[in-house]
C-alpha cells in the first residue's frame, strides 16, 4: 500500500514522503497513530488542504537543515583518547561524543543523524557525514589525537586503514553469498518430493511380487 506520511518515522521516511508499506503495517500502525494516509486519489484530494500544510512544514524544515548545515560544515572537532603500542586507542569516538561535542558549540543534532556505523577506535582524521535531511548531508571533519597531543610515527598510515578495509570487502562476500542460499533450497525440496513420490511405487511393486508368488 502506498502511504503518505503525516509524520518523520525511522527506517521509514520523513514527513511528506510517499512510501510503499505492507498492508497490515499501513491499518494496524501507521493510520490509526495518524503517521500517514493511504495515497488514493481520494485521499489526496480530500486532504489537499492537509497535504499544503504538510509541504510548508516540509519547506521549513529542509530549511532549517539547510542552514544547520551551513553551520554544520567546516567544523573541526578534535578528540583526544588513551592509546596503547602503534597507536590503537584504549577507547573509542562515538556518534554520542561527536553529538556532545557539536552541542558545546552551539549545534543541536541528534546522535542518531550522524553517520558512524561503528566507533572510531583508531587515531587520525576522520570525515563523518551527518544527515539532516534527505539531501542535506554535511560533513565534519574528526582528528583523534593521543593524550600527549601527537600521533606516533606511522599511526595513521595503519590504523584507519586496517579499521575500514574489512568493512569493505565484508560487503560484496554478502551479496555474493544471499543467491546461492536461494538457488539449493528449491533443490533440497525438489529432491524430497522426489523421494516421497518414489517411495510408494516401491512399496506398491512389493505387494504386487508377493501375489504372484502366492
Amino acid at each position: 500500500m502506498k502511504v503518505i506520511l503525516l509524520e518523520d518515522v525511522d527506517t521509514l521516511g520523513k514527513l511528506g514522503d510517499t512510501v510503499n508499506v505492507k498492508n497490515g503495517y499501513a491499518r494496524n500502525f501507521l493510520i490509526p497513530r495518524n503517521l500517514a494516509i493511504p495515497a488514493t486519489a481520494r485521499n489526496l484530494k480530500a486532504h489537499a488542504h492537509q497535504l499544503r500544510d504538510i509541504e510548508r512544514k516540509k519547506e521549513k524544515i529542509v530549511g532549517d537543515a539547510q542552514s544547520l548545515a551551513d553551520r554544520v560544515a567546516g567544523v573541526s572537532l578534535t578528540f583526544t583518547r588513551k592509546t596503547g603500542e602503534k597507536g590503537r586507542l584504549f577507547g573509542s569516538v562515538t556518534n554520542m561524543d561527536i553529538a556532545e561535542a557539536l552541542a558545546e558549540k552551539g549545534l543541536t543534532v541528534d546522535r542518531k543523524d550522524i553517520h558512524l556505523p561503528e566507533p572510531i577506535k583508531s587515531l587520525g582524521e576522520f570525515d563523518v557525514q551527518i544527515k539532516l535531511h534527505h539531501d542535506v548531508t554535511p560533513e565534519v571533519k574528526i582528528t583523534v589525537l593521543p593524550e600527549s597531543g601527537e600521533i606516533p610515527e606511522g599511526a595513521m598510515d595503519a590504523e584507519p586503514a586496517q579499521q575500514e578495509a574489512p568493512k569493505e570487502e565484508a560487503a560484496p562476500e554478502a551479496a555474493e553469498e544471499t543467491p546461492v542460499v536461494e538457488e539449493t533450497a528449491p533443490d533440497t525440496e525438489e529432491a524430497e518430493a522426489e523421494v516421497a513420490q518414489e517411495t510408494p511405487v516401491e512399496e506398491e511393486t512389493t505387494e504386487e511380487e508377493v501375489e504372484k508368488e502366492e
